[in-house]
């Protein structure tokens, strides 16, 4: 896997359980993480399909 799809996965990973956590707790900080959540998401699928473009045969790996 590409490292950079790699980061991109564990960050959106990381903050969208972050803003779920808070969701219910403290909604300032739940919309900081949700903020986070969707701006590494946007990258991520961005990247995918980039990287998707230059190499079909990747959805088999």
């Amino acid at each position: 896997m590409d490292p950079r799809l790699a980061d991109l996965l564990q960050k959106t990973s990381l903050y969208g359980t972050l803003a779920k956590y808070y969701e219910h707790i403290d909604p300032r900080w739940h919309m900081y993480f949700y903020e986070l959540h969707f701006k590494y998401e946007k990258q991520l699928v961005e990247l995918y399909w980039k990287l998707h473009a230059q190499n079909p045969k990747m959805d088999n790996e």
